[in-house]
């Protein structure tokens, strides 16, 4: 099946990129910065903190609320003034000289950020379908790794340089004109006889059915499977990369070596989960669920190999990263093409934000089970409970196929 993208598809597929990379710079300035913020401001580390919690609360809950949102409106004016938001949170916090001020800003930000990732995944819905679909998610998942990488690139050397301040205004900058730039290149959708791709063309007449009620979505779609895997995917893979970098300190006698190595290990081992992850969904037959358990079955036999690979630094960090690479690779399936099954009736966005808010909920309880579960029994304790909620998730995985199948009998 052909995936080349049409010449409307690759500017829209362009358009939602660099609108997502640019968020992230907006976003994880924070974390390059927040040492810097911390002593110039001679905060706690508790008092640091709380600027990255008030975010992903405010975060996830906004997921929620833009999902349902976002099902109603224009997509490319509601990705455009989320942008134009965030920068304004930004230029404030890089003006702002009261910690409290500085608190709430931050938190408005990861409100205004929640009004992203929905609109994106609604436009790809619209513009992209069969293995275009496929091709078009796993690739829009290249701006974690971009934004990170940006993001510490720009905001790192600002603030070692001219100071943490300008490590929010520059990056407010830069999401305001990439703003300008989405609105232009975006589009809600295809005008008649706009150039898409031939199989877009033959769905295009596709019946679209009634909204269907969020209890109904529950009951016989497997969405509460589904979401329970989003909390599974999140609780291990942030359990591994909040807690990766200690487990490989531990091993080097705390030289920082782990750091290090994890630092580098492990971006590039999701670009290969990314890459698995998009052929078990060509082998899969494009089926978004079916790969998502058998990802979550790769994660378990890792995890469960930590067991044994953790005596040497070297060895542990290879499978540590390898075990991120596979939950990672997970990302595409459960934040945007299982909420793309839903445009059949009309409730994308919706899923889109509930699963991305489930993923922030599991990673909320990784840090705290998995330090809890470490003091208390041990790191080897750890890899067996990732062990176990990695199956959990595999099963409801499968579980959820038949609410999947169901989805696409309506086409029928």
């Amino acid at each position: 099946m052909n995936a080349k993208f049409s010449r409307n598809q690759r500017r829209i597929w362009l358009g939602c990129f660099i609108s997502y990379a640019a968020a992230y710079v907006a976003r994880l300035n924070m974390g390059a910065a927040l040492s810097s913020v911390i002593e110039s401001m001679n905060l706690t580390d508790a008092q640091g903190g709380l600027f990255q919690t008030v975010f992903a609360l405010v975060y996830a809950a906004g997921q929620l609320v833009n999902g349902a949102i976002v099902d109603r409106i224009s997509a490319r004016r509601y990705i455009a003034v989320g942008m134009v938001l965030s920068g304004v949170c930004n230029l404030l916090f890089g003006l702002s000289r009261s910690y409290w001020a500085m608190v709430l800003i931050w938190a408005l930000n990861g409100a205004v950020q929640s009004m992203l990732w929905t609109p994106i995944v609604k436009l790809m819905a619209v513009w992209f379908k069969g293995a275009r679909r496929g091709r078009a998610s796993f690739s829009i998942s290249i701006t974690l790794v971009l934004g990170n990488l940006s993001a510490w690139a720009i905001s790192g050397f600002l603030a070692s340089r001219v100071g943490w301040r300008m490590s929010f205004i520059i990056p407010a900058a830069v999401v305001a004109a990439v703003a300008v730039l989405a609105y232009v290149m975006l589009r809600d959708g295809p005008a008649p006889g706009e150039d898409i791709g031939e199989e877009e063309k033959a769905q295009s007449a596709a019946r679209v059915h009634r909204a269907m009620s969020v209890p109904d979505m529950f009951l016989k779609t497997g969405l509460v499977m589904v979401l329970v895997c989003c909390v599974c995917n999140g609780f291990v893979r942030d359990g591994i990369i909040t807690w990766g970098p200690t487990i490989l300190a531990s091993l080097s006698g705390g030289q920082g070596v782990g750091s290090v190595l994890s630092s580098l290990l492990i971006p590039l081992l999701n670009l290969m989960g990314l890459l698995l992850a998009q052929r078990l969904y060509g082998l899969f037959g494009e089926n978004a669920r079916r790969s998502t358990a058998c990802l979550m079955g790769v994660s378990a036999v890792l995890a469960l190999a930590l067991r044994f690979a953790s005596g040497a630094m070297v060895s542990c960090a290879l499978v540590l990263g390898l075990c991120c690479s596979a939950t990672y690779g997970i990302n595409p399936m459960i934040t945007t093409l299982i909420p793309m099954e839903y445009e059949r009736v009309g409730r994308v966005g919706l899923v889109a934000g509930m699963s991305d808010c489930f993923i922030y909920l599991g990673s909320a309880l990784a840090g705290v089970v998995t330090g809890a579960i470490s003091d208390s029994a041990g790191w080897p304790v750890v890899f067996i409970m990732w062990c176990a909620v990695a199956l959990a998730s595999m099963a409801f995985a499968f579980l959820s196929m038949r609410g999947g199948r169901r989805l696409r009998s309506m086409d029928e």
